[in-house]
């Protein structure tokens, strides 16, 4: 028996009905931002299978063709934008002269590094040590001057048994009792996860100045054990050793049991392999906020790594880039599981996974995913502009969520703001792609209201036309004053009558 519609569909377009061919694919639209209906229900998140007919894409009649994903929507009137600005006529070929062809580090030098401060760690902390580079030497955005982060990536089970193994030794050599008959001592105790992490970076220290290192600084006790060293035998001046220690395997190109920064680093890699566009923006973006002395988290500003995400997550508004992960979740019914500690050391699951640039282009080659709608003409400079005027008078303060991996502009809700940290004025958030925290929880309020000062004069200057060099090299604006907030007074104790 032929299946029935229900009532609700019947008087629908002929395309809801029960009797539709089976082989039309529902399209999916991305950064929708506002609830799309699809049957049976609203869907409110950024990706929402929309079984909407378009008419000037899908014939009357079926023939059979599956229509591709949208990706590269555009959500930001840009070309409006840019038809009210006044650019300098030189902007783009200066921009592009300057940051087009930097050079990053020579991977022959990081990968020279990366082995002798293997050789170290499976020496002093665990044979089965792995070193991996991350961050900007090695996601497509760095320079050659850029610092070098390497993560030392070990099992949990084995870190803290070769490091109780190493505390116990050293303790007892200490007070003098490590003789040849130890059957008399306690068998040593088993380190916490934390308290092997600092023994671990301590290990380092102690070991890797052997190979031609130079200790310069040593943080053991922080919530990320590091070390600083300098490679005395090549050109890299800071090298930044931590300590990873994931419980589950997630492989991802021939590498398993990697951390978190590894995946974000091969993430950010790919964006910036896509388009050519990408990576000359955001070295420019970075240089003038690092000029403008609000980019730097030691300083209670966003990090750089916060600043790349903002840089792709308004190309992806603008429809140059797509959401690679969330294409890896429409494509592949396998999640890339990593079970690790998350930014307070709780265990969690996160999803690693993301289309590399070779899934995407041939997924686009096969039509699976439409091709992006941007307009391949615009220039960096045109995209510098969009930036800076999106953040300085469209981006929703307190609300929205700058977030790589959903970019729909959409407020995440009240619980987001809990990973973060807020402010009396509205804040800024970065959602970082893979592991569920606010970029800005290193923020202080007085570097908040500078980057908004920093925003709008940006912006004022470019409708102005001025030039590169101008642009770039003049001074930061004053510090902004803010009226400190009250704090609440502490009722004090009364004594009992007696």
């Amino acid at each position: 028996m032929a299946a029935v519609a229900p009532p609700f569909l019947q008087v629908a377009s002929p395309w809801l009905r029960s009797e539709a061919p089976a082989q039309r694919s529902p399209r999916l639209a991305f950064g929708s931002s506002r609830r799309r209906r699809c049957i049976g229900g609203s869907v409110s998140i950024g990706l929402c299978v929309s079984l909407r007919r378009r008419a000037r894409r899908e014939p009357d009649i079926d023939t059979g063709e599956k229509l591709p994903i949208d990706t590269g929507i555009m959500q930001l009137e840009l070309l409006d934008w840019l038809n009210q600005a006044n650019l300098h006529p030189d902007l783009s070929k200066d921009a592009l002269a300057k940051f087009g062809g930097v050079p990053q580090q020579a991977d022959e030098v990081v990968e020279k590094v990366v082995q002798r401060i293997q050789e170290g760690a499976r020496r002093c902390v665990a044979p089965s040590s792995t070193v991996h580079p991350f961050g900007s030497t090695v996601n497509g955005f760095g320079e050659e001057s850029s610092d070098l982060d390497v993560l030392v990536a070990i099992k949990e089970q084995e870190l803290t048994y070769f490091m109780s193994y190493a505390n116990w030794g050293q303790r007892h050599q200490r007070r003098g009792t490590l003789q040849d008959d130890l059957d008399e001592f306690d068998p040593p105790k088993n380190l916490t996860p934390k308290a092997a992490m600092c023994h671990a970076v301590q290990q380092l220290a102690d070991y890797l100045p052997e190979l031609g290192f130079k200790v310069l600084n040593l943080i053991p006790q922080a919530r990320k054990p590091l070390v600083t060293l300098e490679d005395m035998q090549g050109p890299l001046k800071e090298v930044d050793i931590s300590i990873n220690n994931s419980r589950n395997t997630a492989c991802l190109g021939g590498f398993c049991g990697l951390g978190l920064p590894l995946y974000n680093s091969r993430l950010l890699k790919s964006y910036s392999q896509l388009d050519e566009r990408v990576r000359p923006l955001v070295l420019l973006v970075k240089v003038w906020a690092k000029g403008k002395r609000i980019c730097g988290a030691h300083e209670g500003n966003l990090s750089s790594y916060s600043w790349t995400i903002m840089v792709l997550y308004f190309l992806q508004l603008v429809g140059l880039l797509p959401s690679l992960q969330l294409l890896h979740e429409v494509l592949n019914d396998e999640k890339r599981i990593l079970s690790t500690r998350d930014y307070w050391g709780n265990i969690r699951d996160f999803d690693t996974g993301f289309l590399t640039v070779e899934e995407y282009q041939k997924a686009v080659a096969d039509k699976t995913i439409a091709a992006p709608q941007t307009e391949d003409s615009l220039t960096v400079a045109q995209l510098l502009y969009g930036f800076i005027r999106f953040f300085a008078t469209e981006y929703d303060w307190g609300t929205e969520v700058v977030s790589m991996h959903k970019p729909d502009r959409k407020d995440r809700g009240i619980w987001f703001k809990f990973f973060g940290k807020n402010h009396p004025e509205p804040v800024i958030h970065v959602e970082d792609p893979i592991e569920f925290r606010d970029l800005n929880i290193v923020m202080r309020r007085e570097r908040l209201a500078q980057m908004k000062e920093e925003f709008n004069h940006a912006l004022e200057m470019l409708n102005t036309g001025c030039s590169l060099e101008e642009f770039l090299n003049r001074e930061p604006r004053p510090e902004v004053f803010l009226v400190p907030t009250r704090r609440r007074r502490r009722h004090r104790a009364m004594p009992l009558p007696t």
